[in-house]
């Protein structure tokens, strides 16, 4: 996800500114021209249950006139918009609909702030996603440059559950509003555990982390990885294999359901938000996006996200674009009702623990291959998002020395984490150090 200084900077005139499982072998669908029309496919009921197999999208409603230039993007889309127009909200959820999506999870920044256009356009969706039958979520974002603490974190959670939860067009599951978080490990578990006791008492919301921290589960309601598009590269299959058992692990140590939510992505290109530690995953042609989908349905997931509908900046949309047209909706088209027609996890009201559900696979297809050893390290692990971020000798600048220095994309296995959350303790070559939480993903 593109980091909240990119959008001051860029958009200055507007914002001063996530048990392993069989996985099932797929046939790929049949392909579509990048041109053809789109037809609609599964369009869901009104009310969602636990068992539907959804297929959900993050979406980004913070783009102006002054967005759409190539000294930023890598890309254009077809149609350059404004995302405050209700036209172009319309235009992407009948887009959205037609390709077998059920949703919008959309990247909201906390109620307040003068130049906060996540607000008003939320609300602007909800109402455009009534008229046509299809349901917003929200994307809660952590690091809001408007959101200034666990205080505030806590009244905006408390607006979204009692204001746009609210809304016929909100997406529910069971009846419960559903909302994913980015970055929720910028602080610890028992923070979170608090906050969730005075935002939502009585878990009366489905609450979705993110990250490779699953520890999370304790206080979440279920777990994505908002990319795993990652540098160097990952097996798409183990990965999705290793973060489902990892939540099927979760179900069993705190007794309650956990939701595992897959990721796909077309591919992935920050080079020019990023210059000097940004990279490009090449999307050959689709054939990235067919994996990435393959990889997640064979993980038997509740849900799958897609990242993402419009985030132009890194290079993740499926939104129709100037060099693919249609290609990447029609992809999505068939693999969601691929999906769909399998099925999701079935899911009996009140699950306390689920046992881990093998697929066969057809008899027609042939053997999987082995997976390539995934190169993450089997502990916790924080990754480098700056091109250069100082170690020091404990969780503060203003009293403790640094110690050295690690450089862009650099892994890191986590040790601990200080009371604030605002530090990391990391295993160094030379033993142990600490860095700043907000220059890395975790």
């Amino acid at each position: 996800m593109l980091l909240p200084a990119f959008f001051m900077s860029l958009f200055a005139a507007t914002i001063a500114m996530n048990t392993v499982f069989s996985p099932t072998i797929l046939a790929a669908p049949a392909a579509h021209p990048a041109e053809k029309p789109l037809a609609s496919v599964h369009n869901r009921p009104q009310e969602q249950s636990s068992g539907d197999p959804l297929v959900l999208a993050f979406y980004y409603t913070w783009f102006d006139e002054n967005t759409w230039t190539y000294d930023k993007l890598s890309e254009l889309p077809a149609e350059p918009n404004v995302s405050r127009d209700r036209g172009v909200m319309g235009r992407h959820i009948d887009q959205a609909k037609a390709a077998g999506i059920d949703a919008f999870l959309v990247a909201w920044y906390g109620p307040g702030g003068e130049s906060n256009q996540t607000e008003p356009n939320l609300a602007a969706l909800l109402d455009e996603a009534a008229a046509r039958n299809f349901k917003i979520g929200i994307l809660f974002e952590t690091d809001s440059p408007f959101l200034g603490g666990t205080g505030a974190i806590t009244g905006a959670l408390q607006h979204a559950i009692g204001v746009h939860a609210a809304h016929p067009a909100f997406l529910r599951v069971d009846g419960r509003p559903v909302i994913f978080f980015w970055r929720p490990t910028i602080y610890g578990v028992d923070t979170w555990r608090a906050i969730r006791d005075q935002a939502d008492p009585g878990n009366g919301t489905i609450w979705i982390a993110e990250g490779v921290d699953t520890s999370y589960l304790a206080v979440f309601d279920g777990h994505h990885l908002y990319s795993n598009t990652w540098n160097p590269p990952a097996d798409l299959t183990y990965t999705n294999q290793k973060f489902a058992g990892l939540v099927e692990q979760g179900r069993q140590a705190y007794g309650a359901y956990k939701f595992w939510v897959a990721t796909v992505m077309p591919g992935y290109n920050d080079v020019r938000i990023r210059p000097g530690y940004g990279f490009a995953r090449d999307r050959a042609g689709g054939g990235y996006y067919e994996q990435a989908w393959q990889a997640a349905i064979g993980s038997n997931p509740n849900w799958v996200v897609i990242t993402s509908f419009n985030e132009w900046p890194e290079g993740t949309y499926i939104e129709p674009s100037a060099a693919y047209g249609n290609q990447y909706l029609n992809l999505t088209a068939a693999w969601s009702g691929a999906f769909k027609a399998g099925g999701g996890q079935a899911v009996a009201a009140n699950v306390v623990a689920a046992a881990a559900v093998s697929v066969a696979p057809p008899a027609t297809a042939t053997p999987a291959p082995t997976p390539t050893p995934f190169p993450e390290p089997t502990v916790p692990t924080v990754y480098v998002q700056t091109p250069l971020l100082n170690l020091r000798a404990g969780p503060g600048t203003d009293t403790f020395a640094i110690v050295g220095q690690v450089t862009a994309n650099s892994a890191l296995p986590i040790i601990a984490r200080d009371a604030t959350g605002e530090w990391w303790q990391v295993a160094t070559d030379d033993g142990s150090a600490w860095l700043a939480s907000a220059y890395v993903h975790a």
